[in-house]
This record gives structure tokens, sequence and C-alpha cells, in this order.
């Protein structure tokens, strides 16, 4: 019965709890035929589509909901996560649509509240997260905690995980913080007030846009000093939020205007990996054996824009090579086989496109790079997490320069390595670097044997020193805020 729509909306939230998502999809396009301004049949579209990595389509069918219901609001931090996956908008237009959101939710703010700024011994900084769990967030915070001056700082972790989600990375975080409070169950008002009577300075936000955070907390102001970091590599347009910390290669000093957040500049990388254990040992180039190129990229799949997809399939077509690839969030062969399809509509060969399966064990995931010659990074938004973990198993990342933040890591990542020839300037130059590098067969040879030492002993692993570049800047950040 195609008129009674309730069936329907049951069969979304099944679908997407046992994550089977093409039958229902289909359906959905046959509902929304006869029910074009149905808010939940649009909203499940694009819901179905960003997760299957249909970024354009999960884009018009986001605008389609905005346009409808202007102040839908439950949807609009994953339209804005996707938008950085969009390659057909400008950093301008981003916040734009930002700006929407944050009318929003800053419409009822709860203010009306002073901070204690006397006089302390310590600056209480505290940390807001969902993901104080085996999670990247969690790979880059471990060493540069433990790294920070315990007798300056008192570290403090809000996390909004699920208490029955924590695992064995949560139990070495909690060591590292002075107090740990588990947040996960407040409700806005309650979190609010709660916060505030921890009288934290500096709060220091994980999320930005991504699944699970509380921006609602942050545009009412828990802590006279609010910082956006390393979870969310954007602004997000908050009144409230006060700064972001970036680094001199992602964000030019003349594009300030085109983030909402005063930028903390750091002199080399955003961002640190805690040091790593535990490594496989670095095979010998894979195509030494194979005798066919294999280029890959473990982003999760929504960064495999239909640019990327295009720039790719140009480069397999013109060479004998497969690109392996393995998604970093979630492990399912209808979103695996949507994106092989795409692949196929640019002439790529089936036996090209091997896709792995999701690996919890972070050695066998490292592993998995053994049978890589050459990384691919994914535009217009960069592998961060992907792109450490890469040259770390000796497998250099080609990258593309970008516009903004986010699609700038891959190039402040490799300039930090001192390996610019791994930056692209165009499209046309990406695809010849992967050309040139595919020829060049004794250079990544080499490369891989020398890649791992270098990029440990470089800034993207001195956690110590990084902790102390931060540590400068938030004194001087908080030092000027009490002289006012």
């Amino acid at each position: 019965n195609k008129k009674n729509l309730e069936p329907l909306f049951n069969l979304v939230v099944v679908s997407l709890k046992a994550k089977t998502y093409k039958k229902t999809l289909k359906i959905l396009y046959e509902a929304f035929i006869e029910n074009p301004k149905n808010e939940k049949i649009i909203d499940a579209l694009a819901k179905f589509n960003y997760i299957l990595a249909n970024n354009e389509e999960a884009y018009k069918y986001y605008k389609l909901l905005f346009e409808i219901n202007p102040n839908q609001i439950l949807s609009r931090p994953t339209f804005l996560t996707l938008l950085n996956y969009y390659p057909l908008i400008t950093q301008k237009e981003y916040l734009k649509e930002s700006k929407l959101y944050v009318d929003i939710i800053e419409k009822n703010l709860n203010e009306n509240f002073s901070f204690n700024t006397s006089s302390q011994k310590k600056i209480k900084i505290g940390f807001f997260s969902s993901d104080f769990k085996k999670h990247s967030v969690s790979f880059f915070l471990k060493d540069f905690l433990n790294n920070l001056d315990k007798k300056e700082f008192e570290l403090n972790a809000f996390s909004n995980l699920d208490v029955l989600k924590n695992d064995e990375l949560t139990k070495v975080l909690k060591k590292t913080f002075d107090n740990w409070y588990d947040i996960f169950n407040y409700n806005d008002l309650d979190l609010i007030e709660f916060i505030r009577k921890k009288n934290i300075n500096i709060l220091i936000d994980l999320n930005g846009f991504t699944l699970g955070n509380r921006l609602n907390i942050f545009a009412n102001r828990v802590a006279p000093i609010q910082i956006l970091w390393l979870g969310y590599c954007n602004s997000i347009g908050l009144n409230n939020m006060d700064y972001m910390i970036s680094d001199e290669n992602c964000i030019k000093d003349n594009e300030q205007h085109n983030y909402t957040e005063k930028i903390i500049f750091l002199p080399k990388i955003w961002n640190s990996m805690s040091n790593p254990t535990n490594l496989p040992v670095i095979s010998e180039l894979p195509y030494l054996k194979r005798k066919i190129f294999t280029f890959g990229s473990f982003n999760n799949f929504q960064k495999i824009s239909s640019k990327t997809i295009e720039i790719w399939s140009k480069i397999l077509n013109n060479t004998n090579s497969r690109l392996v690839l393995k998604n970093s969030i979630i492990d399912n062969e209808e979103i695996n086989q949507n994106l092989r399809e795409k692949f196929f509509d640019n002439k790529v060969k089936e036996e090209q496109i091997q896709i792995l399966n999701f690996q919890k064990n972070s050695f066998d995931h490292l592993s998995f790079y053994n049978d890589i010659d050459l990384a691919l990074d994914t535009f217009p938004y960069n592998g961060v997490t992907t792109t450490f973990e890469s040259i770390l198993m000796g497998v250099p990342v080609l990258t593309l320069k970008g516009f903004n933040f986010n699609s700038r890591c891959g190039e402040s990542i490799n300039k930090n390595l001192k390996l610019e020839n791994f930056i692209a300037e165009s499209y046309d130059d990406y695809y010849l670097k992967a050309i040139n590098l595919y020829k060049n067969i004794d250079y990544l040879k080499n490369l891989r044997k020398e890649l791992r030492n270098s990029a440990i002993s470089s800034p993207l692993f001195d956690n110590k020193n990084f902790a102390l570049v931060f540590s400068k800047k938030i004194k001087k950040i908080w030092e000027n805020f009490i002289k006012g």
C-alpha cells in the first residue's frame, strides 16, 4: 500500500540498523515521485546516499530538505560534514551554510553566567569528545597529553561516549587526565550547568560537526575560552567558538576571513601522532614480486569524490596497475559494490579494483600497506590518519594542493616530510606525477626503506616539541584573556 508511508519509515529504520541500503533506496525513490515534499522521505534519501558515498545525490536531497523546512536542524551537521567531501563547493559557500545552522541553534542561548577567572596555580583545560576510544582522535591525543606539563595544566576530559563503548584505549586515556567526566546521558541544559560549575578555563572541542557533537553546549558558552581542534578540520561558524588550531601550511594568513574562529597558527604541523608501537616489518616494494603496480587508499569512501574517481580511473586506464581500497569507517558489501560500479562506469576493469575487509586489529590493518607501492590521497578532503599510517609503513602519499584547511592536510604532511615532489599543483599534475612515479620503481624502492625513520624523526611524531609549542600558544591566549 504505497499510500501508507508508516511501513516505509519503519523499513528505513530497520535498513539503517541492518546496514542494507540499496533495495530500500529504490523504494524511497519511488515514494518520492508520489510525495515530492515529504520531509521524512527526502531526509532518508539524503541519509542513504550519504552512507553510500553518493555525495552529489546526498547534497541534492539535503538542499531540498532545507528548502522545504529551513528550520530543520537534526540533519544539518551531517550535511555540513558532507560539504567537506563535495568537490563543487567553495569555502565561502561552506561558511554560508554553516551560518544558516548556527543561526538556528543560537536563537535561544543561555548565556546568563559569569566565570571565575581569579588567579590559580594551573590553567584548567577541558577536552570534549565522543571519540575517547580506538579512534583517530585518540591516536593523536595519547602521547601529546602525556607531554603536557602537569605543573602548568589541569587536564579534564568530558566524554560524550556511551560508557558501554569504552575500550582499552579509553582506559589508557583515563590515566592521562586529572579528571574524567562521562556526560553522554546529560541533556543540554544540565550539561551546560555541569561544565560551567567545573570552572574550566579553556575548553577544546574535538568533534566539530562529526557524529556525537554537542555544539549546543559550545554555542551557550561553558568556558571563557573555547577552541576547535583535531577532530574537525574546518570552521563551524559558532559565534562562541573563539579559536581554531591549524598550521601555516593548511590556512594562509590572508585567508582568516574564511573562518569565523581566530586561527592559532602552529609553525609546522597542526597535530602530531602518538609514537607507534608494535609496527609490522616493511616489505620490499610489492611491484618487484607482482610485476603489476599497486596504488592504494584506505580513506573512508565518502572522501572518494566523483572527481577523485575520475582522476584515479584515468591513472588506472593508462597503466598496468590495480587499486586497493579499504573503508576506514565501515565494512559493508553494498557500499563496496556501489563504489566499484563508479569505477566501472569510468571504464576501469573489474580485476583492477580490490576492496579489503575492515580490520579491528591495528597490526593487521597496517600490514595491508605492505601490498601498496604508492598511496593516492583523496580530494577535496585529504586523508590524515591514513596518511600518517601509510608513511609509517614506507608508502609515500601523492596529494593535491587544496583551497582550505581540510583540503591541504596532505600538503602540510608532505611538506613536513620534505616530500614536496608528492604535492600536485592541479588535477593534470596529479595524474602526471602518478604516472611518473609509476615508472620510477627504483626511486620508490629506495624511499620505502627510509620513509619510516624520516617520518618518526619529523614534526609529525615529535609529540614532545608539539606539546611545548601548543602549551606556549595556550598560555599566551590565557594571559591575554586575563589582561582583558
